[in-house]
């Protein structure tokens, strides 16, 4: 899992919109660790970037979305 943070990490310097999407998830993981969201909130806010956002903003870059999907997949199983 510390890969995929430290691949967030680098997407959201990027100013991009995956970096957007990017830095969406690092808060809200942010979030969660520091006791600040629940559980449920958690996996809900990080399947909507995943799922309806990435889907919005990354509809011409399938690799960006991807990567998105793969990552929020990968935090929302860290953490169950």
């Amino acid at each position: 899992m510390d890969q995929v943070l430290e691949q967030l990490r680098e997407q959201a310097g990027l100013g991009t919109a995956c970096g957007s999407l990017a830095n969406e998830l690092l808060v809200i993981t942010d979030q969660y660790q520091s006791g600040q969201i629940a559980k449920e909130d958690f996996q809900y806010l990080i399947q909507q970037v995943a799922e309806v956002k990435a889907a919005n903003e990354l509809a011409n870059d399938e690799i960006a979305a991807r990567f998105i999907y793969e990552a929020a997949t990968t935090l929302i199983s860290a953490f169950a």
